[in-house]
């Protein structure tokens, strides 16, 4: 668990984060969103001590993070920055598995556990394992990227803007990953992004940092339905995502077959969204046949089909 208690950040007279109280829960991929210059950046890089909060303190497992060792509480965290930032001169198996080395795990299981990083992320070992970084596309790289964060199992990521360099295909491409990821392995994340159509997508919960504050925090569909202020709502009116086809909402991962009768029928996207009037399950009827789907699957089903 990480919790942020009456956290402030000053550079001279300059006022980067006023009194944040904020909890984030194991497991949650916690999304934290916000105009460029709104202080979430620095937010994130409390938890790995790369900025200090100037007042107030970070707490990880209930302990300050400023009295965890820096070495070892680096090496048990991952970190995806917006650029791979991988190391020109190192292979990809070396790049994956570099805290691995820091940590003394012997050479064969780094190899092994690179070639398995690899194929999660939808990389073929034998490969791309040899590969130096100049080899690979953007897309790629940032898949080693993230297989480098996953390297020591870590209870933790922290990703910073990590897709925001990518062409709208590989962006999407790389949400999916992230999303599979953390499905298989409940890791903690904490991603940072400007994108509130991106914050939509992978948030299991989201803040919402406007001004040094902390506007709003809570799930997607609370933000959408239930925005705290003005702000919210206007920096989210553009994220109003299309919806794609009944046909393609069926056929996605996030639709469960049921076969309770008496269900409203309904015959487009548009009519399934109409029912999220509250968190929960939604039930249906399309063409004879009974779905369901949480409403939290709904908003990530419409990212998808967002501009």
């Amino acid at each position: 668990m990480i919790e942020y208690r009456d956290v402030g950040m000053t550079y001279g007279d300059n006022v980067i984060l006023k009194q944040i109280n904020l909890t984030i829960n194991d497991g949650e991929l916690f999304v934290l969103v916000g105009p460029s210059g709104s202080g979430k950046t620095t937010l994130l890089r409390m938890i790995n001590r790369l900025t200090e909060p100037t007042h107030g303190d970070v707490y990880l497992d209930g302990k300050r993070v400023k009295d965890h060792d820096l070495r070892q509480l680096r090496l048990h965290m991952g970190y995806v920055p917006q650029t791979s930032s991988l190391f020109p001169n190192l292979t990809v198996g070396d790049n994956i598995t570099i805290q691995l080395e820091e940590a003394g795990v012997k050479k064969v299981e780094r190899k092994k556990r690179a070639l398995a990083l690899l194929a999660q992320v939808g990389l073929e070992g034998d490969k791309y394992i040899s590969r130096l970084p100049k080899e690979l596309s953007g897309g790629q790289q940032q898949r080693v990227a993230i297989a480098r964060a996953m390297a020591s199992q870590p209870k933790l990521i922290l990703m910073d803007e990590s897709f925001s360099a990518l062409d709208p295909v590989l962006r999407r491409q790389q949400q999916e990953l992230l999303l599979d990821l953390h499905r298989q392995s409940k890791t903690t994340v904490v991603f940072v992004t400007h994108d509130m159509q991106e914050a939509l997508r992978l948030g299991d919960r989201i803040g919402v940092i406007q001004d040094s504050c902390l506007m709003q925090v809570g799930s997607p569909e609370e933000i959408v339905q239930k925005p705290a202020n003005s702000f919210v709502a206007d920096f989210f009116k553009s994220a109003r995502p299309r919806l794609g086809t009944m046909l393609e909402l069926l056929a996605s991962p996030y639709v469960n077959r049921i076969t309770e009768t008496d269900l409203p029928e309904v015959e487009k996207v548009e009519e399934v969204a109409g029912l999220a009037e509250k968190a929960g399950f939604l039930q249906f009827a399309y063409q004879g046949a009974g779905y369901q789907i949480k409403s939290s699957d709904l908003l990530h089903y419409f990212g998808k089909w967002g501009d």
